[in-house]
């Protein structure tokens, strides 16, 4: 009897695990989410993302690809839906020696790595809404994000 509990326990946490990585693939009704696909050509080791809300600094999002994954997330959460018609996403890639994760936990610390501007996203996000992007050149020393369509 011990046994079967035990196994119904660990499906039961299984089948829960399965279900936050899938509910983590979207947004929530207070955020936005963008997955980006890296098709740049650039030594991107992670992207870093600085929010503006209406000119004020609101924050920081560094990200580098799930183990198993190609593609960067940026999940973003707002108190209202009026804060989106005035945010500002400035965009850079780090290039580094050290593992993604590495590189990310010290720019966290607030340590300086190499960094380059990449571009500003100009759009309004939606609340609850998921962007499915990729990174293109956009001529020699440009980029821009493009709809990303599986192929």
């Amino acid at each position: 009897m011990k046994k079967l509990l035990s196994v119904l326990l660990c499906l039961c946490l299984c089948l829960l695990g399965c279900m936050s990585a899938f509910a983590e693939e979207e947004a929530d009704a207070d955020s936005f989410l963008l997955k980006i696909w890296d098709e740049s050509g650039l030594p991107v080791s992670y992207l870093r993302f600085d929010v503006y809300i209406g000119g004020e600094y609101a924050g920081l999002v560094c990200s580098c690809p799930d183990e198993g994954e190609d593609f960067y997330r940026f999940p973003f959460s707002v108190s209202s839906p009026d804060e989106l018609a005035d945010i500002r996403i400035e965009c850079s890639y780090g290039v580094s020696d050290l593992a993604p994760e590495d590189a990310i936990l010290k720019v966290m610390m607030g340590e300086t790595l190499e960094e380059h501007s990449l571009l500003t996203l100009d759009f309004t996000p939606e609340q609850g809404k998921t962007y499915d992007l990729k990174l293109v050149p956009d001529g020699e020393e440009t980029w821009k994000l493009v709809p990303y369509e599986a192929e």
